[in-house]
């Protein structure tokens, strides 16, 4: 009888605690995440991909942002293959490369401002925004999700057909952006911090157009 007993007690497995699952996010998680952000910073590689091109456009580099409610700032720093710098600030988009330099009024251009607007506010975590301009749809498991973005608002519904960000905790991994022909671009990040703090040099720096390049002296001198 003894023998029996610790025999039983020698092979019988003891009962193991299933692992936690963690929750899934809701959307107003994942938008208040982003809205306690205190800047971003994120190596780029985007990918252009359009009907009439054997082969993808690839641009790389960095982009920065900085949460500053409506006055939020958003720049783009493109590495390859040809150095240019895109600056959203306020209600202005400046640009620089090669070509020269381009300011548009987003006041007076409703479509690029929407499509900008967009950007800004999923980085800010503005949800109300978001929702006036998107019909949202969010899939998560536990901390991974996909935000599936469909426009509501003219012209952007006329453009584009939806916009799609996956990423992990408040890190965005992918942006896929469709537009209504099928044309798309795939932007993915790596090195991301959310949490990136910058200081008055680098606001000034990071957030303004390179300086314009001296002009060539005149012939014969």
């Amino acid at each position: 009888m003894t023998g029996s007993i610790g025999q039983a007690g020698a092979t019988d497995p003891l009962p193991v605690a299933a692992a936690p699952v963690a929750a899934a996010l809701t959307l107003d998680q994942l938008l208040g995440r982003f809205a306690g952000m205190s800047g971003l910073q994120a190596a780029f590689r985007e990918e252009k991909r359009m009907a009439l091109l054997a082969a993808p456009l690839v641009n790389e580099g960095t982009i920065y942002f900085v949460p500053n409610g409506k006055k939020s700032r958003l720049a783009r720093h493109t590495a390859k293959p040809a150095r240019s710098v895109v600056v959203i600030d306020g209600s202005a988009l400046r640009m620089a490369d090669d070509a020269g330099r381009e300011e548009i009024s987003l006041d007076k251009s409703p479509a690029v401002r929407l499509f900008v607007d967009s950007f800004v506010r999923i980085f800010a975590g503005d949800g109300e925004a978001l929702a006036t301009m998107y019909a949202m749809e969010l899939k998560s498991e536990g901390q991974r999700w996909t935000l599936k973005l469909k426009p509501k608002l003219a012209p952007l519904d006329k453009l584009i057909e939806r916009v799609e960000i996956a990423g992990e905790g408040v890190v965005i991994a992918t942006m896929r952006v469709v537009e209504i022909g099928g044309d798309e671009a795939v932007t993915t990040f790596s090195a991301v911090d959310p949490q990136r703090k910058f200081t008055a040099e680098e606001q000034t720096t990071l957030f303004s157009l390179p300086p314009k390049p001296a002009a060539p002296p005149p012939a014969g001198r």
